[in-house]
């Protein structure tokens, strides 16, 4: 180590030599000629720049006015900046390059560049757009011109250049993948399956870019597609065996296949791999729970809960807790659920501790459990035809009767509770006979 730090030492010392020399013969030439001296300055600086030494490449021009430097060496003393995350001072010098040589559009597109890091989208936009102007075919103009107009939003723009940069080059994976992104998002609902086609073709060119395969993937997702949305989930989970979102979204597809076994192997990877997203856990006890592994669901559900105060863990839970037959802790959780869930949606939560009363021929409990979801949806159809039921159950027929009426009444317009208003009016007429 001793050593490296000598040699570290005896370079620095010579380059301090070299730049004092050179310093020095400033106040003998600078007068009379100063085109020698500057560009001996610039010869070093671009030697310490290409070295990866930019705070000895700044410091050969550290006495040097701003005002005297040339197009070439600002150039150059703003990439060293730049490399020293100096992006303001940076700007500058790229600025004054610009000023000085407004045909380069080498300077330009660094300006723009430093410009768009700095916040000043529109003057990164105007030099970016010059540069085109110039030079139609520049594609690294284009594509950064492109990439701000998305960051934007402004879809249409980033669209037309994109489309014009896979049409320069069809090899450009990138900005296939940025075009079809683009009509993706693009509030124009025609394009969306131009996008599908850019998506794919990107996928094609490099089938290791995952943002292109998670992107294609979640569409196919969206439009019901989910053996091609789970086989390219299957490629990014070989890609990124490490990501648990891509187990989990394989599962999902899966799970919406109602494969249900595989969906169960795919989210306990994904629960390994993060054990702190609630999701992952609450799909896991879906599918165990609709493959009868209940003690699982349980399980499942309980940790869902535990990571998330969500009351549609607790409702999930109320019913995993209700196939097992254990009817105090399904109420529990039901009742947990009524703290945590919104107010129009409480009457849903009493329809379901009603429903695993009912389940056990608990009357008077499910009664009371109902009457409560009717106080928070009056036109609860399903809780007033249980009441109806229980009624008749308890041979209270006249309350009975007025039940059904009501059923009948609030029933009246929806064509899918016709069978509920056959029986409704078969029972009334049953009960005039007692």
């Amino acid at each position: 180590m001793g050593v490296i730090r000598l040699k570290k030492k005896i370079i620095y010392m010579t380059v301090f030599v070299a730049v004092s020399m050179i310093i020095s013969s400033t106040n003998i030439l600078a007068q009379n000629n100063s085109k020698p001296f500057s560009d001996s300055l610039l010869t070093l600086s671009k030697k310490l720049y290409n070295e990866g030494l930019f705070k000895e490449a700044v410091e050969v021009y550290k006495d040097v006015s701003f005002d005297k430097l040339s197009a070439d060496e600002s150039f150059y003393l703003g990439l060293s900046f730049s490399n020293l995350r100096g992006t303001i001072r940076a700007s500058q010098y790229f600025k004054r390059a610009v000023e000085l040589a407004p045909d380069h559009n080498g300077y330009k597109l660094q300006l723009a560049r430093t410009l768009s890091q700095l916040g000043k989208t529109d003057d990164a936009i105007s030099n970016y757009e010059a540069i085109v102007q110039s030079d139609s075919n520049n594609v690294t103009a284009l594509y950064e011109l492109g990439l701000i107009n998305f960051e934007i939003k402004d879809y249409g723009k980033a669209i037309e250049i994109f489309n014009r940069l896979v049409k320069l080059n069809s090899n450009d994976f990138l900005s296939s993948y940025y075009l079809g992104y683009a009509m993706l998002i693009s509030p124009n609902p025609n394009i969306a399956e131009q996008a599908t086609k850019y998506l794919e073709h990107a996928v094609a060119i490099n089938p290791e870019y995952i943002p292109a395969i998670s992107l294609l993937a979640s569409h196919k997702f969206s439009l019901q597609k989910y053996y091609d949305a789970n086989s390219l989930y299957s490629i990014a989970r070989k890609l990124r065996p490490e990501n648990a979102d891509f187990h989990f979204k394989s599962g999902l597809c899966y799970e919406r296949l109602k494969f249900y076994r595989e969906a169960a192997n795919l989210y306990s990877k994904a629960v390994a791999l993060d054990s702190n997203d609630a999701n992952y856990f609450d799909h896991l006890g879906f599918v165990q729970f609709n493959m009868t592994n209940y003690d699982s669901a349980v399980t499942a559900y309980k940790m869902a809960a535990a990571l998330d105060n969500n009351p549609t863990y607790f409702v999930n839970l109320g019913f995993a807790y209700a196939r097992m037959d254990s009817v105090t802790r399904s109420i529990e959780s039901f009742q947990k659920a009524l703290q945590l869930m919104p107010f129009d949606k409480i009457g849903n939560i009493y329809n379901q501790i009603a429903a695993v009363y009912y389940s056990k021929q608990n009357w008077k409990d499910s009664k009371t459990a109902y009457e409560k979801a009717l106080i928070y949806d009056p036109g609860n159809i399903d809780a007033q035809f249980y009441i109806a039921m229980i009624n008749d159950k308890l041979m209270d027929w006249r309350n009975a009767s007025l039940a059904y009426k009501k059923v009948i009444e609030l029933a009246a317009d929806d064509s899918s509770q016709t069978e509920k208003i056959k029986y409704s009016s078969k029972r009334i007429k049953e009960l005039k006979r007692r």
